[in-house]
């Protein structure tokens, strides 16, 4: 489709569009056209200002400077309520669904029209459109991640949305439902909608996207057809000049255990057995991941493991948190979990070790501020010391959780999920990181959902399917089929 015919066929313009945060440049004069029935790929490194811009389209932030035009129209900025009569729709990676209602009553809230009936109406035919298959009497925590997904989607077109943004739509999904995902959203376009779908899997990209748009330091560096360009000349327009770490695996096991679980029973938040009877060690010079399909128990077992949860029955040997270098967790949710949204990196660097020397009894300024100095520069993170660190982009997060946490050298480290929602650049530095302390004699347990990951940096894979381990391999010896295979079927 040429640049004219795009025009034409615009949905929506968006024309010169810069947004600051204090010193921040998130968006510089950014301009992108998505046209009707087209998919776009918009893709980029946290923090390159992807869904800043997504945000202006949506209302949700006042731009400084520019305009977005919906079908020809400027649309009234930092207007949510404007966006969405105009057709914007956006499905956050956080939904934004009540727990306690049911699906149509999740529904109901979002709509503007007269009466359930024409509302049960507009379901039924975006759900047989879409070939949706969810049971909208049941209540939201009842469902599947994926389902909750689709009840996002079919709540945003049952507001009349013709744009459907879609924000990192897959990090929860098992490869079934991603590619369930990816044939609703043909299907959204289709219809004459335009899809943005922002991810940063870009395979996954290139498998759906009919144009692709790549931005870095709040620009667009690349646009143009999905057909014309590749994965790793796209990547190359993500992460610039900057170098890619390397991620192989380290040697392997070199001594003695480090972490011994044995016939760990663990429950989930709502009482019912999450983890059933698991027993495994981890040694020290190796990385163990766990490897499953999101709701197979990863996340209660490895939050037991870490500290956080505790079990039914079973036992959990590892370094003792007191003991200087003793284990480090590093939680799959940064913020509210591991972070403080609302304090300043300094503050939140030194979570954890302000009762330890040189700080205890009395916090000298001074003393807070180099010990933020060197968790910040020991892994890059782009801030400064008293940013309030919930505006920090994903990968900055993980890289102050990352280098607080492993500042101590610790004789283990547990990590959930530790790259998910990261960028190329921002994933493989996190990799590189478990890669070098296991090879420097730490024993490291991890959790992934992405087949690649757990292939590329494991020494050994265990496979949760059900709250059980169903198969233990060597990383080495095992494809990516049989261990997608594992993931989603079980032994």
């Amino acid at each position: 489709m040429t640049a004219a015919t795009e025009r034409r066929n615009a949905l929506v313009e968006i024309r010169g569009v810069t947004k600051r945060f204090g010193r921040l440049l998130a968006n510089d004069d950014v301009s992108i056209t998505l046209p009707a029935g087209r998919v776009i790929g918009l893709v980029g490194e946290n923090g390159a200002g992807k869904s800043t811009i997504m945000n202006v389209l949506a209302g949700i932030y006042l731009p400084d400077a520019g305009a977005i035009a919906v079908a020809g129209r400027i649309l009234p900025a930092g207007r949510p309520r404007a966006s969405i009569h105009a057709g914007i729709g956006m499905v956050h990676q956080q939904f934004k669904l009540v727990p306690a209602l049911t699906g149509f009553e999740n529904v109901r809230l979002a709509w503007r029209g007269a009466g359930a009936r024409a509302l049960r109406e507009r379901i039924d035919r975006n759900m047989a459109e879409l070939g949706f298959d969810l049971d909208l009497a049941r209540p939201v925590w009842q469902l599947t991640l994926a389902n909750r997904q689709q009840l996002e989607i079919l709540r945003t077109l049952a507001m009349g949305a013709t744009v459907l943004i879609l924000d990192e739509p897959t990090s929860v999904l098992s490869p079934p439902e991603t590619v369930r995902l990816m044939d609703i959203v043909r299907r959204v376009a289709a219809s004459g909608r335009c899809v943005v779908l922002i991810s940063h899997k870009l395979r996954e990209v290139f498998g759906v996207a009919d144009e692709v748009v790549a931005m870095r330091a709040g620009r667009v560096v690349h646009e143009g057809a999905a057909a014309r360009t590749d994965p790793e000349t796209l990547a190359r327009h993500i992460v610039g000049d900057r170098k890619i770490p390397d991620r192989r695996r380290p040697p392997g096991a070199t001594g003695e255990r480090v972490l011994q679980v044995d016939n760990l029973t663990v429950d989930s938040d709502h009482g019912s057995p999450a983890v059933r009877n698991v027993s495994f060690s981890v040694r020290k010079g190796e990385i163990v991941s766990i490897a499953g399909v999101t709701g197979n128990g990863q996340s209660e077992l490895m939050e037991t493991v870490g500290g956080l949860r505790p079990h039914r029955s079973g036992n959990v040997f590892r370094p003792s948190a007191g003991s200087g270098r003793g284990y480090a967790y590093i939680p799959s949710q940064h913020l509210g979990t591991a972070l403080a949204p609302s304090l300043s990196v300094a503050d939140n660097a030194l979570l954890g070790h302000h009762r330890a020397p040189p700080f205890g009894r009395w916090m000298k300024s001074r003393r807070v501020q180099d010990h933020a100095r060197r968790v910040i520069e020991a892994y890059d993170v782009a801030t400064e010391l008293d940013s309030v660190v919930r505006r920090l982009s994903g990968g900055n997060l993980q890289r102050v959780v990352l280098g607080r946490e492993l500042l101590n050298d610790p004789h283990l480290i547990v990590a959930d999920y530790p790259t998910r929602g990261l960028d190329i650049a921002s994933a493989a530095q996190i990799r590189s990181a478990l890669v070098a302390r296991a090879a420097a004699g730490a024993a490291v347990l991890m959790s992934s959902e992405e087949i690649e990951e757990s292939l590329e940096i494991a020494n050994r894979i265990l496979v949760l399917h059900g709250g059980s381990v169903v198969a233990e391999r060597e990383a080495g010896g095992l494809s990516a089929e049989e261990l997608g295979q594992l993931m989603t079927i079980g032994a």
